[in-house]
């Protein structure tokens, strides 16, 4: 769905609102559905900044995952 699609939507869904005297209700469920955007878009909601422990990247030799073969 494209924009002008969204547009001719949104512009329908306020239309039919303002013609029915409802557009308080209208602007109330979007004044809670961004409180909601909000809320959940929370710092505490993206989990640690901290993508690996840093005793497993101490831990890590490289020489462990190099080929040790050599053909002659």
């Amino acid at each position: 769905m494209n924009l002008e699609k969204l547009f001719i939507w949104i512009t329908g869904i306020v239309i039919t609102f303002a013609s029915t005297g409802q557009l308080d209700v209208l602007q109330a469920w979007v004044w809670r559905a961004q409180a909601k955007v909000i809320y959940e878009s929370r710092s505490s909601n993206w989990g640690s900044p901290r993508f690996f422990n840093q005793s497993t990247a101490k831990e890590s030799n490289p020489s462990k995952h190099q080929n040790t073969h050599h053909e002659f």
